[in-house]
């Protein structure tokens, strides 16, 4: 069998069907899986480990671990495998960094700290107090947003991913997730603004 779409939105049902593949011992299905993630995997490694000859190793690390866990029989839902395979090397990528001491510090999913787009007003001075204030505001504000858009944010700002690599992760097009990340980040901005405006927690 051989599956000729991009990675970034096939039918369920073919991915269903090469997982099924690979599970049944079908060497062709793990050809087909290696020759449909290869660049996209070998981009996720390079953006992040800086040795060109490491990140070709670990590329190759990655496909043969998730063929190696598709022959188990590990992924209970076969139709989602590109989230699947992304969920893999971003597992090993980040094993990879802490062996070699290069990865960077984690960034928390922290709106009341810095939101792309959001000026803030604090001075150096600020008190605690507000600091921690404009922080609640921020997760109230997250709190309204539907669970998805959550995760989009999520995926960006903490795990610093691409809008390619989340639309594998949520099954949802590249534009979709560019455009519902906007969305979100106004949203939040917007009620983030009311609210210190306000000076009122409790309204949103």
């Amino acid at each position: 069998m051989r599956y000729e779409a991009a990675p970034s939105q096939p039918p369920a049902e073919r991915w269903a069907e090469l997982a099924r593949g690979i599970a049944a011992g079908d060497r062709v299905s793990e050809d087909d899986l290696a020759r449909i993630f290869y660049a996209h995997v070998s981009a996720m490694t390079a953006g992040r480990v800086r040795d060109r000859e490491t990140a070709r190793e670990l590329t190759q690390e990655i496909l043969l671990c998730a063929i190696q866990s598709l022959r188990k029989g590990l992924l209970r839902e076969p139709e989602k495998l590109p989230a699947f395979v992304i969920g893999t090397a971003r597992n090993l990528i980040n094993h990879k960094l802490q062996e070699l001491a290069l990865r960077p510090a984690p960034v928390p999913l922290d709106p009341g700290r810095a939101l792309p787009g959001f000026v803030q007003t604090s001075s150096p001075q600020e008190s605690r107090v507000e600091e921690d204030e404009r922080r609640t505001i921020a997760r109230l504000a997250l709190q309204k947003l539907k669970p998805l858009d959550r995760r989009i944010l999520y995926l960006t700002l903490a795990e610093g991913l691409k809008p390619q690599e989340i639309a594998l992760e949520v099954g949802l097009k590249v534009e979709n997730v560019r455009n519902r990340k906007s969305r979100a980040l106004k949203i939040i901005k917007r009620k983030m603004a009311r609210m210190i405006r306000n000076g009122r927690l409790g309204h949103i």
